[in-house]
């Protein structure tokens, strides 16, 4: 009998934990199904991945805007120097969260042509480690033929 009453009292307590977790602007996701203690332990996880998000978020927005500072710097310092009659052709590189990205401005013909060096590009130039590769290779033959 005193089971049955607490029982009772149990289920007359309310829960505060909610039965829904909205996925978006349209959608949900009933989680009535699930134990008080499941779906406290599903809204933990589900905060915890939209605090990653949401600081993702910021940190790509943080990035997207040093690159616009950048972008507006150098477009500023072309200009003046084109307007001043001088030739100029700058580049930059730089890789963020954002991804990669390759700047290259001026109003000269490398400037035009957008062709970045194999050096701004951030390709390594093997040729001197080929060409150490071959004197070795040809040293190793010349001993081994005495």
């Amino acid at each position: 009998m005193k089971n049955e009453q607490e029982n009772q009292n149990l289920t007359k307590i309310p829960s505060n934990v909610p039965t829904h977790i909205n996925l978006g602007a349209a959608t949900s996701m009933d989680l009535s199904w699930l134990s008080e203690n499941e779906r406290k332990a599903l809204l933990i996880d589900y905060a915890k991945g939209m605090i990653d998000i949401n600081k993702k978020a910021q940190d790509l927005h943080i990035d997207a805007e040093a690159l616009k500072k950048v972008l507006n710097d150098l477009s500023g310092t072309t200009r003046e120097v084109s307007e001043s009659g001088n030739a100029v052709t700058i580049t930059h590189t730089q890789t963020t969260k954002v991804g990669r990205t390759e700047i290259m401005m001026g109003n000269t013909q490398q400037a035009q042509s957008g062709k970045l060096s194999k050096s701004q590009t951030g390709e390594k130039d093997w040729t001197p480690y080929y060409v150490f590769a071959a004197i070795f290779a040809l040293i190793v033959i010349a001993a081994m033929s005495k």
